[in-house]
């Protein structure tokens, strides 16, 4: 009987836990200087000018793409290296993991492994439908217990395997202004428990969500706070959208929303995908202490915009 590959994976995986580069215990990096951190990370960065990453400091998820059968190994000793290279220049390196999806183990082409596979949940798992395009991807209930924790127990099998400073948590909650179909308490139920489990392992959690902060309710927020918990984060796709920022009241309340978060002690990373990031740092800037975590992500397969800062 053939080895499958996620055992293959921890067979390798478990002879260099040891071997990473050490860093100081974690610690947010001070926005007001190292306000970039770099999401969506993999192994080709190891070829990219090294000045270009002379300010970063936080790497919320590396991963080795393209991985197919046969090259686990190969796989987790390029992760090795190129973490190790990161970690070096006194970078935090993270992993990335989805928070409600599942999916067919032979669709696992990265290394660490991304998800949580669907042969490792049991039978009775409660589902809500499909990843739109991707049929075998699936989307877990969150207001269901049970198949919740299935899904949590993977994900710290997964965290075991590969201990980080970060986890980057994918798909962790959809509110429903921007689509979301299932109930917001439950989201922050399953984000809370992850968030817990997280500490547990050492590790600072942070939660990429699909909102608009600037509609969310006063109830709304307090689940939030309370289920991300002090020093964990959040990242945002649509931190200032257009419908937000056409809206002076929407924008004032997304003010409000914001200082909330972060006055309570949340980690508040902004994705700039529909509004410029200039735009974006220039308004953060008319409200942002100098105390806070807040921070603009980047990517790293070109040189970093060097026209804007958080200060």
């Amino acid at each position: 009987m053939g080895i499958s590959r996620c055992v293959r994976f921890l067979i390798v995986g478990v002879v260099f836990l040891g071997c990473f580069a050490k860093n100081p215990p974690f610690e947010w990096p001070d926005s007001s200087k190292h306000w970039r951190v770099l999401v969506n990370v993999n192994q080709y960065i190891e070829s990219r000018p090294r000045e270009w990453f002379s300010q970063d400091r936080l790497v919320t998820d590396l991963t080795v793409v393209n991985v197919t059968p046969g090259t686990e190994g190969l796989a987790v000793e390029r992760y090795k290296r190129v973490r190790n290279l990161l970690q070096s220049r006194g970078m935090y390196v993270g992993t990335y993991v989805s928070g409600t999806t599942i999916g067919p183990e032979a669709d696992q082409t990265v290394y660490p492994p991304s998800a949580v596979t669907l042969e490792r949940m049991p039978d009775s798992a409660h589902y809500v439908g499909s990843w739109p395009g991707q049929p075998d991807r699936r989307i877990i209930d969150v207001a269901d217990a049970p198949t919740r924790q299935a899904l949590q127990a993977g994900i710290k099998q997964l965290w075991e395997r590969v201990p980080a400073p970060i986890r980057f948590v994918d798909n962790a909650a959809a509110h429903q202004s921007t689509g979301g179909k299932q109930p917001w308490t439950a989201y922050c139920k399953n984000m809370e428990e992850i968030r817990k489990m997280a500490e547990s392992l050492g590790s600072r959690v942070i939660f990429n969500i699909s909102m608009h902060t600037g509609v969310l309710s006063d109830e709304e927020t307090r689940q939030l706070i309370q289920a991300v918990g002090r020093d964990n984060g959040i990242a945002l796709e649509m931190p200032w959208a257009p419908a937000i920022r056409r809206s002076k009241e929407a924008t004032a309340i997304a003010k409000m929303r914001y200082r909330e978060l972060l006055d309570n002690g949340l980690v508040v990373i902004m994705i700039p995908f529909e509004t410029p990031a200039e735009q974006l740092a220039a308004w953060v800037r008319t409200w942002r202490k100098s105390t806070d975590h807040i921070y603009l992500s980047g990517i790293f397969w070109k040189p970093p915009e060097t026209v804007y800062t958080l200060q």
